[in-house]
């Protein structure tokens, strides 16, 4: 989030009463609306760029596999070549050189046994010397043919068949070495492949995180009611002065806005004197009357006690400890900040005949009150019991539904005789 941003909407009321899910404050979504934006088109390319990287890994693997097959197939060639010539065609052609050379040779031969007994004819008087030319030309004819045969013969068994059976093997070891270069090639071909796809993969998995970041980062642009109580805007000095803040107001992350207390659960801060605080202990039954619904009386305890002392003013000297009352139950009529008035039920005295404490007169050490009697006011001297600040428990004076004055009367209305009778009720 940026150090800054505006605020565009907020609620206009110091104290506002909110549902669950309702919109408090809303921030100016203009900065994350663009980032969301920006991420969005980043990630809408890395996934065309992911597609194509999956495309071009799918490419190089059909690629290896024909270039593989293709290496293959020249191997296979290249070794069936080298077998045809080494157990087929070389044997073979081996072998009609020999026959087509013992064929020459036999025929040779012959005709030199043809002439040897023509030339013993001759001797013995047989004249034939035409036949013997021509035996002797057909044996040179032969005697030639004979040496090319075995010529042949000799060049191919030990120049041509060994030219021929090396350039084979040369071949197949050329097959093996080009499948061997493909494969590795292929290897390689398909890891770059992989490796582009992957680094995409991952730049598209870091974008979409930012994106859901993002996303999370414009849904807080709108703060919305966590439950369903009241939400207060905090105010605090802005632009030289203490006030609550407005639409179109520039915040600063950490800066309070507004808070919601819960008020299920509401809580009476005061004070208690000194010289009372014996009287109180944790869990002490409380009654509570807010200024602003008098005719309520609402039920607490005491859950907290201070531990140290605090003057109240410099003239009276007097000191106080923290008081914390907790209220039972809820009740949507009571809000934060509100003034309230606590009686804390120290002792509770059931069937006691009471009186104000504003009845109550004093002189010289005793107590009286002025009783109302057939239209006169009796000064009646009480012997006085327990006491709070309101109420002062009568032992005898006073009997039950007797009428006394909060006020003193005039002289006149005063009866002269004093009832100094003090009768138990």
């Amino acid at each position: 989030m940026r150090q800054s941003l505006t605020l565009c909407v907020t609620r206009q009321s110091l104290v506002t009463r909110n549902k669950k899910g309702d919109i408090l404050v809303k921030l100016d979504p203009t900065p994350f609306e663009e980032e969301v934006h920006r991420l969005e088109a980043e990630l809408h390319s890395l996934q065309s760029a992911v597609e194509a990287g999956e495309q071009i890994l799918e490419w190089e693997k059909s690629q290896v596999v024909r270039e593989t097959r293709t290496a293959e197939f020249n191997l296979k060639i290249a070794r069936l070549e080298l077998k045809k010539l080494t157990e087929g065609d070389g044997p073979l052609q081996i072998s009609q050189f020999k026959e087509e050379m013992e064929k020459s040779a036999e025929e040779y031969k012959r005709y030199l046994a043809y002439i040897a007994d023509l030339k013993i004819l001759q001797k013995k008087g047989y004249e034939n010397t035409t036949e013997i030319k021509m035996a002797e030309k057909k044996s040179a004819e032969l005697k030639e043919k004979y040496e090319s045969a075995n010529k042949k013969y000799i060049s191919y068994t030990q120049h041509v068949f060994p030219s021929l059976k090396e350039t084979a093997r040369a071949r197949v070891e050329k097959a093996e070495m080009e499948l061997e270069q493909t494969q590795k090639g292929s290897a390689f071909k398909i890891a770059k492949a992989i490796t582009g796809l992957n680094e995409t993969k991952k730049k598209f998995d870091m974008t979409e995180k930012s994106l859901h970041q993002a996303k999370k980062e414009l849904e807080k642009t709108e703060i919305k009611a966590p439950f369903a109580g009241i939400s207060i805007l905090y105010e605090a000095f802005r632009d030289g002065q203490k006030r609550k803040p407005r639409v179109g107001d520039r915040v600063l992350k950490n800066q309070p806005l507004l808070y919601l207390p819960d008020i299920s659960s509401m809580i009476v801060k005061t004070q208690i004197r000194e010289t009372d605080l014996h009287k109180t202990a944790l869990e002490q039954k409380c009654f509570i009357r807010a200024d602003a619904y008098p005719d309520i009386l609402f039920e607490g305890k005491i859950t907290f006690i201070g531990i140290m002392a605090a003057r109240e003013g410099r003239r009276t000297g007097e000191k106080y400890f923290q008081l914390t009352i907790s209220l039972n139950g809820e009740d949507s009529r009571l809000r934060p900040g509100m003034t309230a008035r606590v009686s804390i039920l120290v002792e509770q005295i059931k069937g006691a005949l009471s009186v104000p404490v504003q009845a109550v007169f004093e002189e010289k050490g005793s107590l009286y009150c002025y009783r109302f009697e057939k239209n006169i006011f009796r000064k009646t001297f009480i012997t006085a019991g327990r006491q709070n600040e309101d109420m002062l428990e009568t032992l005898s004076g006073l009997k039950k539904g007797e009428q006394v004055s909060l006020l003193r009367p005039s002289p006149e209305s005063i009866e002269a005789k004093i009832d100094t009778s003090q009768e138990n009720p």
